[in-house]
């Protein structure tokens, strides 16, 4: 069936939920290709749209209701098989049947939310919800795939369905999905300047606040104010420090006795739940035991003067393979490309 891929246009636009019973949460999606009727079905058609990075949450009826945790889409979806009861009406006539065709999409990285988004949360600021819900409706041609049902006589449901487009706006709402909004974020840069007040003109623009510092002379004070204060601080606990990231894939190198640490260091002016890595961090800490330290709400001037900060440090840290996202792709260029004129003397 055609779905009506209205997200497609905002790479920003890389939620999806779940909405299932399964205690395997977190393993895949996987659904039916066709309905009980053998017809095709939009919420199992969705499987086939998901993206490799794309943030998949989990809506866990067993356990809450509510969204409990996420994980991410690690390739494309396949064709695979599938056991299954359907728990509609027409459904519960019928016993379990299989295996039958479907489609699986392969997710990793399973994380629980440290503050799971009740469907008694979402009641809460169900007024939000159906105004975001009405503005997509006028700004998008097609169906939605809407997680939630909204009526006049009944209080915010689920809808009906297996995998639903989740959207950004939904998500932002939400401080509880922080994390998600920082890992899933396409370009990602920290503010210039604060963002608008809450009671900004509607249209003002609001930074994401989520990823890498694009002025490089901030980005430079902000990283060498978090390491002047690593530095500072094993200096003050009778290490030898040095300053190594220059030329290591690491940040500080810490010596006492006969105990060597290799200091991975971030800073920001944000509050962060997610942080950048470059492949070469990620060998090393794999290989050597290595301190993570996070300093974030920096306060930075317009002099490039930093205070403050809020420090978190994990002794030990090695990042797991499966919870890394990626949020970039190095490409090999194909051979045959076609030649240019020669713009040795060509005008600027």
């Amino acid at each position: 069936m055609a779905i009506n891929k209205w997200w497609r246009h905002d790479p920003n636009e890389r939620y999806w939920l779940e909405i299932t019973n399964r205690e395997d949460i977190g393993t895949n999606l996987l659904a039916p290709k066709t309905n009980d009727r053998g017809e095709n079905y939009w919420s199992y058609a969705l499987v086939r749209e998901v993206r490799p990075g794309d943030l998949v949450l989990h809506w866990d009826k067993n356990h809450g209701p509510g969204v409990v945790g996420y994980s991410h889409v690690q390739g494309e979806a396949i064709s695979s098989t599938i056991v299954w009861q359907s728990r509609g009406t027409y459904g519960r006539q019928r016993s379990a049947s299989g295996p039958e065709p479907a489609w699986e999409a392969p997710l990793s990285g399973y994380r629980k939310l440290e503050r799971p988004v009740t469907q008694a949360r979402l009641r809460e600021i169900e007024p939000t919800v159906r105004a975001l819900r009405n503005g997509l409706t006028e700004a998008v041609a097609g169906p939605l795939y809407f997680p939630f049902a909204l009526s006049d006589t009944r209080p915010l449901r689920t809808a009906q369905g297996y995998l639903t487009k989740l959207p950004r706006a939904l998500v932002e709402s939400l401080p509880e999905l922080r994390e998600l909004r920082q890992t899933a974020v396409s370009e990602p840069h920290e503010p210039e300047a604060p963002e608008p007040s809450p009671a900004a003109p509607p249209g003002a623009r609001r930074a994401t606040g989520y990823g890498r510092q694009q002025n490089a002379e901030r980005r430079r004070a902000i990283e060498r104010y978090a390491v002047d204060l690593v530095l500072s601080h094993y200096r003050s606990h009778d290490y030898e420090v040095e300053d190594v990231g220059a030329y290591s894939p690491w940040d500080v190198t810490a010596r006492k006795d006969d105990t060597e640490l290799h200091i991975e260091v971030k800073g920001s002016t944000t509050a962060r739940e997610v942080i950048d890595l470059t492949e070469g961090e990620v060998r090393h800490a794999e290989g050597v035991g290595t301190c993570l330290v996070v300093i974030d709400h920096i306060e930075l001037g317009d002099d490039l003067r930093c205070r403050g900060g809020r420090w978190r440090s994990w002794d030990d840290w090695s990042p797991a393979r499966d919870e890394l996202v990626a949020t970039a792709y190095r490409y090999p260029l194909p051979k045959g490309g076609h030649e240019g004129p020669s713009l040795a003397q060509s005008p600027v």
